[in-house]
């Protein structure tokens, strides 16, 4: 990644505020990481081009960010950049109830889009703003359906095997 301020992303940015508020800051991070704290503000530094956040630093930062505050500004940032979005799927495995409320959210996400769609149409065309609406209303059905996916994912079983079994 370089640092030319051209060229310093929007993911560095995001992720040197997600650090800057990290409990202890970007020294606590440092240490996590086997970084000394000076060189690690280095990195971050406009006035220190020499110095640069490598993939692998800026994963295990945002690994630790996400873990202790939930912060996942750095990983949105970078799934924007190529153009996606940043999924958080549930951990562990769905149970029925699981199942059945992700459904409805599904099914609820898709009902706001289309009736964010029937609302931006109504005057026969769409302005950015109605396109903004659009696009939340479409990421959260995108996300919501990826979640689902995921969590019937957690169901799957081999022929013969019982639940439980694994």
């Amino acid at each position: 990644m370089s640092h030319t301020t051209s060229e310093k992303t929007d993911a560095v940015l995001a992720l040197h505020g997600d650090a800057k508020a990290y409990p202890g800051g970007i020294a606590a991070l440092a240490a996590l990481i086997g970084r000394s704290p000076g060189v690690l503000h280095n990195k971050f530094a406009d006035s220190m081009p020499q110095y640069e956040i490598t993939d692998r630093e800026a994963d295990a930062l945002a690994w630790a960010i996400r873990g202790k505050t939930g912060g996942q500004a750095y990983i949105e940032a970078k799934c924007s950049v190529h153009g996606g979005v940043f999924v958080p799927l549930p951990e562990g495995r769905a149970g029925v109830e699981d199942l059945m409320a992700a459904q409805l959210d599904m099914m609820r996400r898709f009902g706001e889009l289309a009736q964010e769609f029937t609302e931006a149409r109504r005057d026969g065309l769409i302005d950015s703003d109605e396109f903004s609406a659009l696009k939340v209303a479409g990421n959260r059905l995108v996300r919501s359906v990826l979640s689902f996916v995921h969590e019937i994912g957690t169901q799957v079983q081999a022929p013969g095997e019982v639940a439980g079994d694994a």
